[in-house]
């Protein structure tokens, strides 16, 4: 392939190859006696979560957003829970995640998954890149006057939300054709509401999970992701042996479940929180039994 391809392909939409008709994808709460046979033969949970669409609404800016109190409740029941590990992985700053969730004991894992500590610091060529990448995408911005960019430091947001869709395609082959120059040190990730223009060492979200999957979970649990974007795709191909869940409209996707909405999402944590109760009530009478069996010897 050659680079003028790769580059358009990059802020492509993600296709997603072998992916279900969504009209074929089971809705997650209606399934639910199944998926929680599922996490009672596992006996504990590892729950990836995206933030916007996912957890809260879209709102107009990113920083209108606003996480509901029952979905901040049932995150914070489910991670202090002993049968549960809670990750956000998110398109987001880590630090803005920490401000609209504010839950303790969540993995907080911002900028597709590579920003997951307060020391995450990017290369000197690849700040150089952004910042050149940032002024040469100036001119789109005086073209399209809805379209703006947010500047994460380590990333570019290109945000398409109030752009009309009909000009969609037009600017997104306008802008592969910006950012040919910089296919070495940046690449895009096409989402549904923007472009993110992504420095080559922030792979996306897929990895991000195998890693934590592979050194921060416990072996037996059942992982389960939730996601509603393009980008969110290859989280559910990580997680392909537990349970991933588009939330959102009906599109083609890899997800063996879905939700409608957000609400939606908080409603699938709550019953995940009921099953691992059960679960952990369960040891615990097991285990005042075998005590009282070891006092009456």
């Amino acid at each position: 392939m050659t680079p003028a391809a790769r580059a358009r392909r990059a802020s492509r939409p993600a296709r997603t190859s072998k992916s279900k008709n969504m009209k074929a994808v089971p809705d997650l709460l209606k399934s639910w006696d199944a998926v929680a046979a599922r996490i009672r033969k596992s006996g504990r949970v590892t729950i990836f979560l995206d933030f916007d669409g996912t957890l809260v609404d879209i709102a107009p800016r990113p920083e209108l957003v606003h996480l509901k109190r029952e979905a901040q409740e049932v995150l914070r029941r489910l991670a202090k829970h002993p049968l549960a590990k809670v990750v956000i992985v998110s398109g987001r700053r880590r630090a803005e995640l920490l401000e609209h969730i504010g839950v303790p004991n969540v993995h907080y894992f911002g900028l597709y998954g590579w920003e997951r500590d307060d020391h995450s610091v990017l290369p000197p060529d690849a700040q150089k890149a952004l910042r050149e990448a940032r002024a040469a995408v100036e001119p789109l911005l005086k073209k399209y006057p809805n379209l703006w960019v947010e500047d994460k430091k380590s990333s570019l947001s290109m945000h398409l939300l109030h752009v009309p869709k009909a000009k969609h395609e037009a600017l997104r082959e306008e802008l592969r054709t910006v950012l040919q120059p910089f296919q070495k040190k940046l690449h895009a990730v096409g989402n549904i509401r923007d472009v993110e223009i992504l420095p080559r060492s922030i792979p996306g979200k897929g990895l991000a999970v195998k890693e934590f999957l592979r050194k921060g979970a416990d072996k037996n649990s059942l992982a389960f992701y939730f996601g509603d974007d393009f980008s969110d795709e290859s989280g559910f191909e990580a997680v392909r042996r537990g349970a991933s869940v588009h939330v959102g409209k009906p599109r083609a996707t890899k997800a063996t479940y879905r939700v409608k909405t957000p609400a939606d999402t908080a409603k699938a944590l709550g019953n995940i929180l009921g099953v691992l109760d059960e679960i952990d009530k369960g040891g615990a009478v097991a285990l005042k039994a075998r005590r009282a069996a070891v006092g009456r010897r």
